[in-house]
């Protein structure tokens, strides 16, 4: 819980963190120590190419979470996460929450990030569009088993629509 409770303190103004780190007993100077602020222009070269692949503008790097859009937030996410240049990504239900814009400028992010970047996503979804526009192999598990894996994705994804009476869906 202490941990969960540190890396909250990433959220809020450095003062108000440091009078919570008072609060709790722990010397406000650690703040720095836990968490070390890098040089502004260091951190832009680093992440420019990340930024521009994802459509982020670098001026939300100051920002907190909570003063960014929902497609800002989901992108920004995957912004931290790919910074240490993962050979594979593994999504679990990204398009759940976005609205059918923001949908499309994150299935754009991630086909930019598997062409310049060379990283192979592994996501679940249940969005059948976006499995046959982002997919080149589609793999379909029911209850635990293997049911299919093949790179015939529009023939998996018309068969997953007829196992689940969904024919609304072609």
């Amino acid at each position: 819980i202490l941990l969960d409770a540190l890396y909250q303190l990433t959220d809020l103004p450095e003062r108000e963190a440091k009078s919570r780190l008072e609060q709790i007993g722990l010397d406000p100077s650690i703040l720095d120590e836990l968490f070390p602020k890098f040089p502004e222009t260091l951190i832009k070269e680093e992440v420019k190419d990340l930024f521009e692949a994802l459509d982020l503008p670098l001026d939300i790097l100051p920002r907190k979470s909570y003063e960014l859009s929902g497609g800002q937030k989901v992108r920004a996410m995957l912004a931290l996460v790919l910074v240490s240049k993962p050979d594979i990504l593994l999504l679990d239900e990204p398009f759940g929450d976005l609205d059918p814009k923001t949908l499309r400028i994150v299935a754009n992010s991630l086909k930019r990030i598997c062409k310049e970047f060379g990283t192979t996503i592994v996501m679940v979804s249940h969005n059948t569009d976006f499995i046959r526009e982002l997919s080149n192999r589609a793999v379909f598990i029911d209850q635990g088993l293997l049911k299919d894996d093949t790179e015939d994705v529009d023939r998996l994804v018309d068969d997953f629509i007829g196992f689940c009476k969904a024919d609304y869906l072609m």
